[in-house]
């Protein structure tokens, strides 16, 4: 899709896999945003203060970065995101929930915790963002689809700033139960994006899209184009 006009904008904001990234970006982002809240108050507990807590804080986005950094390269070699997605998104799980049963727990442990869930969102997150990506051909469509996905996304950060309140410190059961259900509510969005596309591939190879092939749009149809597979 090398042509902006009406029918192409039209294709691109009917486009339902971009909104299904919003919801995956959305829902992983608030985990980049929530350690930022809470991080300080086990910091605490483990006796840091002030300049300690903040050094203390440096393995664990270390680590999160070489994990991404991994990821990266890993997902791009194997030419494939879901289990990345999922892998992620079950690392941040075991950390939620180690969060949530806090007091059964030791001060160390709820640090690990941590660095499960920020490496979680460290690993999923940048690969929603290139999953969606390759799906999209044209670099209008690509332009127009990350606008909207890390636009509205980026509202997971409001989520966050808004369910760490104060009088629940430091056990956060709602902040740490609502950021664990938007692990799952990208999880669930990175499924039904899986299984759309295996579907939608299936249905070109079997030749059901080249009706397209017949419309004035045909030069300009980018990734509804029938030779065009998703990755996933």
């Amino acid at each position: 899709m090398n042509r902006l006009n009406k029918p192409a904008l039209k294709r691109i904001l009917r486009d339902w896999k971009i909104y299904c990234g919003t919801l995956m970006y959305f829902g992983i982002v608030n985990t980049g945003y929530a350690t930022s809240f809470f991080t300080p108050t086990i910091l605490t507990q483990l006796g840091y203060k002030a300049q300690a807590a903040q050094v203390r804080s440096i393995p664990i986005f270390i680590v999160a970065a070489l994990v991404c950094a991994l990821t990266a390269w890993c997902t791009d070699r194997l030419r494939h995101r879901f289990a990345f997605c999922i892998a992620g998104i079950a690392l941040a799980t075991a950390g939620y929930a180690i969060l949530l049963n806090q007091d059964s727990v030791p001060v160390g442990v709820r640090y690990a915790a941590i660095l499960l869930i920020v490496s979680g969102g460290y690993m999923c997150q940048p690969v929603t963002i290139a999953w969606v990506n390759n799906c999209m051909a044209g670099h209008y469509k690509r332009s127009v689809s990350s606008a909207i996905m890390i636009g509205f996304g980026n509202a997971g950060g409001i989520v966050a700033s808004n369910i760490f309140i104060t009088s629940q410190a430091p056990q956060y059961p709602v902040g740490y139960g609502e950021s664990l259900g938007l692990v799952w509510m990208c999880a669930l969005a990175c499924t039904v994006l899986l299984w759309a596309l295996w579907r939608e591939n299936g249905k070109r190879e079997r030749g059901e899209r080249d009706w397209r092939l017949e419309t004035e749009e045909r030069d300009n149809l980018g990734d509804d184009h029938p030779h065009f597979r998703f990755t996933y």
